[in-house]
């Protein structure tokens, strides 16, 4: 009996059939028989652990393992309740697998197991899209396109095709789980596309629709893609991926005066199950680090607890700086509780500088004015503005204008304050009440264009529609043009009060 204690469950059950049909004499013929099948059970198990470790994926992430992988992350189930609803529903959660304290670890990755066009596995096509991209300039030159957001794009998008491609590839497991991940916008029907008119999103469709056509357009320059020509549905994918599981990672300190945050894959399965968060100070953004073990230095992309965290506290990312009506066209969700407000009208300075380097841009940076969606409107559901847009409206103004004072870095509340306090005490009141008017002015010409351009594109039967449907993304979408509705017609109050 002792042998087939150390028997897996299928050996045990055949000892047990042999034991019970088996006449006496072949008691232990039988027993030899199935230690036998045990013993050729472990075996082949041992031998496909050790294939799999074998494989160019076992290989690479044990490499990865040894260079200091580290995710303190494990699944759980937690109940919570539906917005708007006395229901609740069960959700999968990333929690701690253990304590982690302030300044630790919570997730810890060596940069060459992201991906992006600097970690591509194949060589070929990363010297080409380096060539492309950065080296001719051929964006600019052959395409007329600007703006690094596009630069972004297709320097991780190729590489997400070709990896698809590749049955080899050391992503396999974490690029089947993301095979059928889809961009919201992109599989809404027409008449969902129309609720989406006169709101902030209204030209969501088309931009990722453009992006998606410049992903196929492009990838007639690299000869990589020349015997299989990249198809739209690929395309499609790629940019769904990107904008819904990319992640920010901010350079390390000794760069980051002139190095800005860069897009990464994060090519894990469980990350996959972490949920998004809206509040920078809830979810935690992923930064740069060389860090040396044994006496070996690593370049590693980190996620640091902010604070002491327990064991089971369920971790967030950060989605990025957007209102709920972007998330719904991006990732098919809304927020209860959202910092960033409707809106994407944007007041460019007329003496902005896209040089970070020159006077202009430096006086701006003392203020956190430190790129144009500084100057994006947003409007909270109450009616307010954003803080940060309110400091650097009133900052390009007095710039402007010639009212400016570098005195006024140490005013930094009074700058961000919204309403604007009825009376100042200070010899230049008269300079911050022009400002003040003037961006009173600016708000409402806004919200009322806004407000009216909701209405106008509005029927009754599509309202009535909309309203008695059952299906979830109909809802979703009328919730969104709900949610802009009311914040227009909440800042349109507030902003006739300070007349």
């Amino acid at each position: 009996m002792a042998s087939w204690m150390l028997c897996s469950r299928a050996s045990l059950v055949l000892a047990l059939r042999c034991f019970v049909v088996a006449k006496p004499a072949a008691h232990a013929k039988c027993e030899e028989d199935a230690a036998g099948q045990c013993a050729a059970s472990t075996q082949a198990d041992q031998k496909i652990v050790a294939s799999a470790s074998q494989t160019p994926a076992g290989k690479f992430w044990s490499e990865m393992r040894q260079r200091g992988l580290q995710v303190k992350l494990k699944e759980r189930t937690v109940e919570e309740k539906v917005p708007g609803k006395r229901t609740r529903q069960n959700r999968t959660a990333m929690v701690l697998s253990d304590d982690v304290f302030y300044g630790r670890a919570i997730i810890k990755i060596p940069r060459q197991a992201l991906l992006s066009i600097e970690t591509a596995p194949n060589l070929k096509l990363r010297r080409e899209l380096n060539k492309f991209l950065f080296e001719d300039n051929s964006l600019e030159r052959t395409y007329n396109i600007t703006g690094e957001e596009a630069t972004h794009l297709l320097s991780l998008a190729y590489p997400l095709i070709a990896e698809k491609r590749n049955p080899q590839s050391v992503f396999r497991d974490w690029l089947d789980a993301a095979h059928d991940v889809r961009l919201p916008v992109l599989e809404f029907t027409k008449r969902q596309r129309h609720v989406l008119r006169g709101t902030t999103v209204e030209a969501a469709y088309e931009e990722m629709v453009k992006n998606r056509n410049l992903i196929e357009q492009t990838a007639g320059n690299l000869t990589f893609f020349s015997r299989h020509a990249v198809s739209r549905g690929e395309c499609a994918w790629a940019l769904a991926v990107i904008m819904r599981h990319a992640q920010v990672v901010h350079p390390h300190q000794d760069v980051r005066g002139h190095r800005d945050a860069r897009m990464y894959i994060f090519p894990l399965t469980k990350l996959l199950k972490v949920q998004l968060h809206p509040d920078p100070g809830v979810s935690i953004t992923f930064q740069e680090e060389i860090t040396v073990d044994a006496k070996r230095e690593e370049e590693m992309v980190l996620q640091i607890a902010r604070r002491d965290m327990p064991k089971g506290e369920e971790v967030f990312f950060w989605p990025g700086h957007f209102s709920n009506s972007e998330m719904v066209v991006r990732h098919g969700i809304m927020f209860p509780k959202n910092p960033v407000g409707i809106g994407r009208n944007t007041s460019v300075p007329s003496n902005w500088n896209d040089n970070k380097n020159s006077n202009i841009r430096q006086e701006y940076g003392k203020y956190n004015c430190t790129s144009v969606e500084s100057f994006e409107l947003h409007i909270s559901p109450r009616g307010y503005p954003d803080r940060l847009f309110v400091r650097c409206y009133r900052v390009s103004w007095f710039i402007t204008n010639g009212w400016y004072s570098p005195g006024y870095v140490s005013r930094f509340r009074e700058l961000s304050k919204w309403p604007p306090p009825k009376k100042y005490s200070k010899d230049d009141w008269l300079a911050w009440t022009q400002a003040d008017a003037e961006l009173n002015r600016y708000i409402l010409e806004y919200c009322r264009f806004m407000r009216q351009q909701l209405k106008d594109t509005m029927d009754a039967a599509t309202a009535k529609d909309f309203r008695s449907s059952t299906d979830p993304v109909d809802n979703l979408v009328w919730q969104l043009r709900a949610e802009e509705t009311r914040t227009f017609k909440e800042c349109l109050t507030l902003a006739k009060s300070l007349l």
